[in-house]
């Protein structure tokens, strides 16, 4: 083991992620004294992103200071390595103090007015405006281990313009289905030229996801970035919550069985599917 690759502080310990932010005997005081020994779980969770994915579980102050912390820690860390300079434990804890107190102040200002109440999704499907296309999207579990996704795309007139099937052998969660269904709607619209797009689904988490473009480090976020770097294709895309009796086209279309593992219709959608696109129509004509 070479100097550089050794603990800045113990100078025995092989300086890792984890015995940097945690293990060192330096910086387990700072952990303790912050009240924050919960965090330091990394006997249950050895990868990083794992174990900082688990803070979710923690309240919010807990995951603050732990937050302000690791900043601290590795600005501490470069100190000592670069300049040469130590930083006392009470300072540390001070400044870590100081930031969680300015965020506080920060999100109060920005967040602390009253949100406004977010409209009740609709029940039916509902035709876009004149010059988007809205694209909707589904998946369905199989016992028998297959995941169907259903897509199709309408106009302002209720017109479809296409619509797609495509199943895997694969045991996802409903939620990593729909996420596959919300990826395989964004690329059909990519490879169909279409420019304004608005992607509705019944899976209300999955949309209110999109609509925040929050992800973090999880199997299911990097789906979600999937999706959101395809979006940077069309000039404009927007995300709808329907309930599920307003999603029945693309429900109905991802339990159908396509010759092969996808099959694509233009202009046109199955005939078994065609009369829950004339009921869709007609309920907005009433």
């Amino acid at each position: 083991m070479s100097e550089d690759d050794k603990c800045p502080w113990c100078l025995t310990e092989t300086e890792t992620q984890s015995h940097t932010f945690f293990s060192c005997t330096v910086v387990r005081d700072l952990w303790a004294a912050a009240n924050c020994e919960k965090l330091v779980r990394v006997d249950e969770f050895p990868d990083f992103k794992d174990l900082i994915e688990a803070w979710g579980s923690e309240n919010l102050k807990t995951q603050q200071r732990g937050a302000a912390l690791l900043w601290l820690i590795w600005e501490r860390r470069n100190n000592k390595v670069f300049n040469n300079k130590e930083t006392p434990h009470n300072v540390v804890l001070m400044r870590m103090a100081n930031l969680v107190e300015d965020y506080d102040k920060y999100a109060k200002r920005i967040y602390g007015c009253k949100a406004p109440k977010a409209p009740k999704s609709p029940k039916v499907w509902k035709p876009p405006p004149q010059g988007c296309v809205k694209v909707n999207c589904d998946a369905t579990l199989n016992i028998e281990g297959w995941v169907g996704l259903g897509v199709i795309a309408q106009n302002h007139k209720g017109e479809v313009l296409f619509a797609g099937v495509k199943r895997y052998k694969a045991f996802w969660s409903p939620k990593l289905a729909e996420c596959k269904a919300a990826i395989y709607a964004v690329r059909l619209a990519k490879q169909h030229g279409l420019n304004n797009v608005i992607l509705e689904s019944d899976n209300s988490s999955i949309i209110s996801r999109l609509s925040k473009a929050s992800t973090y480090l999880s199997d299911l976020d990097s789906l979600l970035d999937d999706v959101l770097d395809t979006c940077s294709f069309f000039d404009f895309i927007s995300w709808s919550h329907v309930k599920r009796e307003g999603n029945f086209v693309a429900h109905h279309l991802a339990r159908i069985i396509p010759y092969g593992v996808e099959q694509i219709w233009a202009n046109c959608c199955p005939n078994d599917i065609s009369p829950y696109v004339l009921m869709d129509n007609s309920s907005n004509n009433e």
